[in-house]
């Protein structure tokens, strides 16, 4: 699949944007390179082709010896300046080389081509340059009328030049080109990076429960600008969406608690002064039903508050380890009571936070082991430190839950008594998790062979992202 090769990071694909470019610099300079290459050995092949056509027709009017002689004159007389052939080139590669033989092979004249090459065309054949070193030649063998053969060589030390200033010339391009091309790449990765990251960055504070924030804006009306456009609509949207689900929860809430404090001050009334004693239970019976709503409305507000932010303006370095002995010292009279041990494994650590509502998470907790686990269960409170965070986990060896049921618990109003028989609305451990998420951490079911294990990640002190502005 094609966006399977892309590379899917900024730095991958600069990598691969100048690893193409590289590619395809080498290709044409491979292309020019053979071009040139081939243009000066045709250029070559031409001279060798004239200077032969004239000793031919030398040949064809003055006979086999004027040839000799000739070609021992140009042999006697060939030198760099008077031999050119390459108009531009230097000393070297300026050579021209012949041989004459007769009907029986016998060398008659030359002496600058080492060995007769054999008929036609040859491109690598040794030469004695005019200036006295060796080189390699071009060279056409061709036959004389009336036997014999002529040899025309053409000293090919300037293709070899030639090849060498190109490939030097190609690689400082090649290299100019590569460093600029990948400074440019390089540059182009970090602009998008920098965008992004101011984007990632808002994007990390509205998870975090600020509902407020935006993408920001250059001014630019550019592919960025109009990306966080859309976001920012799409989030005013659901700023408004979010606004108006808390208001009319907490006008439920608020509205809902008036008449039920009114009921309940009645029915107290009704209490005081009635004298039968089945009444009186009735009543009592009405007014803890009361309460249980008043619990269940004062739950929902807290929850909403919580999940709102700006519970964030109370946090404080708190001592979790102190807040942990202060709760398990409460609890364990219940614990023993009801025939459960509670143990304590915690090292001394510090979260910034608010106090009281880690307090409420953790009895919120206990409540839920003492509930939900048979006499004889025990159940320990432990911490860790892992990457900066603090781990709290509540374990018990009690009957567990489902494991499809591990993500459910900390939804609003889950219950995994489906008869929903049990006292209890469902909202503890939804509680717990907005906490969590509150400061900055998170919570979750951590898989355990026997019992339940709830895992509350938090922030350390130090590395808390969930401090109070200010």
């Amino acid at each position: 699949m094609p966006h399977r090769i892309m590379p899917r990071s900024i730095r991958g694909l600069s990598l691969g944007v100048a690893m193409m470019s590289g590619l395809i610099i080498a290709l044409l300079a491979l292309a020019t390179y053979r071009f040139v290459h081939e243009e000066i050995e045709c250029q070559i092949n031409q001279r060798i082709r004239i200077e032969a056509d004239a000793l031919l027709a030398h040949h064809r009017h003055h006979g086999f010896a004027a040839l000799v002689d000739l070609v021992n004159t140009l042999d006697r007389h060939a030198t760099p300046e008077d031999v050119s052939y390459l108009e531009g080139a230097d000393s070297k590669g300026r050579g021209m080389g012949y041989i004459v033989t007769d009907a029986s092979g016998r060398r008659r004249a030359g002496s600058l081509v080492a060995n007769v090459p054999p008929p036609g065309w040859s491109e690598f054949v040794p030469f004695h340059s005019p200036d006295g070193g060796p080189a390699m030649a071009q060279a056409i063998n061709t036959p004389l009328p009336g036997g014999g053969r002529l040899v025309v060589a053409a000293d090919r030390a300037v293709v070899d030049q030639m090849d060498l200033k190109l490939l030097a010339l190609f690689l400082s391009a090649f290299a100019l080109i590569l460093a600029v091309g990948t400074a440019a790449v390089i540059g182009l990765g970090r602009l998008v990076r920098g965008r992004l990251s101011t984007i990632e960055a808002s994007a990390e504070a509205i998870m975090a429960g600020d509902l407020s924030r935006r993408m920001p804006l250059d001014g630019s009306a550019e592919e960025f600008d109009r990306l966080a456009m859309i976001l920012n609509g799409m989030l005013d949207r659901i700023q408004t969406l979010m606004n108006n689900l808390k208001q009319v929860s907490g006008d439920i809430a608020h509205d809902l608690r008036t008449p039920l404090n009114r009921l309940r001050g009645r029915l107290e009334e009704v209490e005081r002064t009635s004298t039968e004693s089945i009444q009186q239970e009735r009543l009592t019976a009405a007014i803890r039903e009361a309460d249980d709503l008043l619990d269940l409305f004062s739950s929902i507000l807290a929850i909403s508050e919580i999940e709102g932010q700006t519970v964030r303006s109370r946090f404080k370095s708190v001592e979790l380890h102190d807040v942990i002995e202060e709760i398990a010292e409460a609890f364990r009279p219940a614990f023993e009571q009801a025939g459960r041990s509670l143990m304590l494994a915690i090292v001394p650590m510090a979260i910034c936070g608010d106090r009281q509502l880690i307090q409420r998470c953790l009895v919120n907790l206990l409540d839920n082991a003492l509930a939900h686990t048979p006499p004889g269960t025990d159940v320990t409170i432990s911490t860790e430190a892992r990457d900066g965070q603090v781990a709290l986990t509540i374990a018990d060896n009690g009957p567990g839950i489902a494991d499809g049921d591990c993500e459910r618990i900390f939804q609003r109003f889950a219950r995994l008594d489906h008869s929903r028989s049990t006292s209890g609305y469902g909202l503890g451990l939804n509680m717990v998790a907005a906490i969590a998420a509150a400061h900055g951490g998170n919570v979750r079911v951590v898989p355990a062979a026997v019992g339940l294990t709830v895992e509350i990640l938090l922030p350390t002190a130090s590395n808390s992202t969930s401090k109070a502005p200010g």
